[in-house]
């Protein structure tokens, strides 16, 4: 059996490593031109989901190199008002000094990329599918090279063109608030200034206008050669919040973009306004948060999907990577067990739209107690009957 993954996130990788190591022949097309090309987000939270499929998929020198480049284990989530008043604090003792408890999005991709020289091939645009008549699936590029695999996996994010072409009527739903990424690099001066709690765990302080901003410390275990130990500074707001629509929010360049933040954090503790004035502006992004609303099943074939291709969700749960690696978990177990492919496939839609299902509710939930949105609600699936997901 061959099959072939469109997108080298996280999700994609896992699954690629997971099917490695069970004997089953994959490949990963990417289009970008290399793993850093994209700004995706700085820093993911693993959860027990997402530890227990990092377990169940990398082969033991792959879970060993995620362990060496993951970040030093927090203990804290907490809000603050934007003068920094505590609103509520949790605290998660760190039982285990070797836990992968947060990571790095690129050092996490480059470890999952580890013994994948052969298996994952950027700067492959995916364009379309078909039928080949014969039991398998021909994919092409936007380049004009195509490709044949027994089984296609859509593992292409938020705007999948694989989900697309399977599920034209699928429906992404723009939840009204946009983040402003950036980071503060933690040198020794910049550590002795920074409240404590935000060198803990993920900290979010918010001014009851329907702005907020998040900070969690990344604190490499081994740090990559392009960077070191960095505090995430995540600014968010809707357009009317950030005084900026979406046209002229996307336009600006990085620098241009954190003097939005610089604007809307005008007034609130002096700690906040400082690590903005100090943050690394060339590194700003923006992107908008979405998230579907009803996952329902389609009928098997050997086209699926995974990951954010198939339930994007807001970023409010710190659960759209882990439910991604769980997916990557789950389909492996599928293609590598035997019997039947389709009901094999079948089996992993079934338990996986399941699974997915109630983390985006809890997703969209979460979103609302943080972002103070209601724009988006969860859709109750239809009856499909007893045996649906």
């Amino acid at each position: 059996m061959e099959v072939v993954v469109v997108g080298a996130g996280v999700g994609g990788l896992a699954l690629a490593q997971g099917l490695v190591a069970n004997g089953v022949r994959v490949r990963v097309y990417e289009r970008d031109s290399g793993p850093r090309q994209r700004n995706q987000g700085y820093r993911i939270h693993i959860d027990d989901t997402g530890g227990r499929a990092l377990a169940e998929v990398l082969p033991p020198d792959v879970r060993r190199r995620v362990v060496e480049t993951a970040c030093h284990p927090g203990d804290l989530l907490a809000g603050f008002d934007s003068h920094l008043a505590p609103l509520f604090e949790q605290t998660f003792p760190v039982t285990d000094p070797d836990a992968v408890g947060a990571v790095d999005r690129y050092a996490f991709r480059r470890a999952l990329m580890t013994g994948l020289d052969d298996v994952v091939h950027f700067g492959h645009e995916f364009v379309d599918y078909a039928d080949t008549g014969d039991g398998r699936v021909e994919v092409r590029f936007a380049d004009g090279r195509t490709t044949t695999a027994d089984v296609l996996v859509g593992a292409d994010g938020v705007g999948s063109r694989v989900r697309a072409r399977l599920l034209p009527d699928f429906e992404v739903a723009d939840i009204g608030v946009r983040c402003v990424y950036g980071k503060l690099p933690l040198t020794d001066a910049v550590r002795a200034h920074v409240p404590a709690a935000f060198l803990r765990g993920f900290c979010f302080a918010s001014d009851g206008s329907g702005r907020g901003a998040a900070f969690a410390p990344v604190l490499f275990r081994e740090p990559p050669e392009e960077y070191g130990d960095y505090l995430m500074v995540v600014f968010t707001g809707t357009p009317q919040a950030l005084g900026r629509s979406d046209e002229e929010l996307f336009a600006l360049d990085p620098r241009e973009l954190w003097q939005v933040v610089v604007a809307g954090t005008e007034g609130w503790h002096p700690s906040i306004r400082a690590i903005v004035a100090a943050a690394d502006a060339d590194s700003a992004f923006p992107i908008t948060l979405r998230s579907c609303t009803r996952i329902e099943p389609w009928r098997t074939g050997r086209v699926t999907l995974l990951g954010d291709a198939v339930h994007p969700m807001t970023p409010a749960a710190g659960a759209g990577a882990n439910t991604a690696l769980h997916d990557a978990a789950l389909l492996t177990g599928a293609l590598s067990g035997g019997g039947p492919l389709v009901d094999a496939l079948a089996g992993y839609e079934r338990e996986m739209i399941g699974h997915a299902r109630q983390v985006v509710a809890d997703s969209l939930r979460r979103a609302e107690q943080m972002f103070g949105t209601t724009a988006v609600e969860p859709a109750a699936p239809a009856d499909r009957g007893p045996d649906a997901p």
